[in-house]
């Protein structure tokens, strides 16, 4: 996997708390949309062929998305459902002004 932004991380381990019987949103599995049962499925099968040490990475990012509080949360989920509506030369723009900031940290 190339250099991946962290909310895209967060996603993806937001999906594989899913599909293993978490709740998305405060719902259950059996709520959700088609489409977010696919992609959380679809998410959990990428989850699956990564490496463990990933997966150990992912699962550790999960948990601390779990501690903070829930208004927090709400906010990571806005903020990548606003990074997922962008077209893709904006998300291209968007990971190219991420990663010049991340690396002057």
């Amino acid at each position: 996997m190339r250099r991946v932004l962290p909310i895209t991380l967060l996603a993806l381990a937001l999906g594989a708390g899913v599909v293993r019987g978490q709740h998305w949103d405060g719902r259950p599995w059996d709520q959700l949309s088609p489409q977010e049962q696919r992609r959380a499925w679809e998410n959990y099968q990428r989850y699956q062929n990564l490496p463990q040490a990933r997966q150990r990475m992912l699962e550790r990012r999960y948990r601390e998305f779990q501690q903070l509080p829930p208004e927090q949360q709400q906010r990571l989920r806005q903020n990548y459902q606003q990074y997922r509506g962008l077209a893709p030369e904006q998300r291209r723009e968007f990971s190219e002004k991420y990663q010049r900031w991340k690396s002057r940290r």
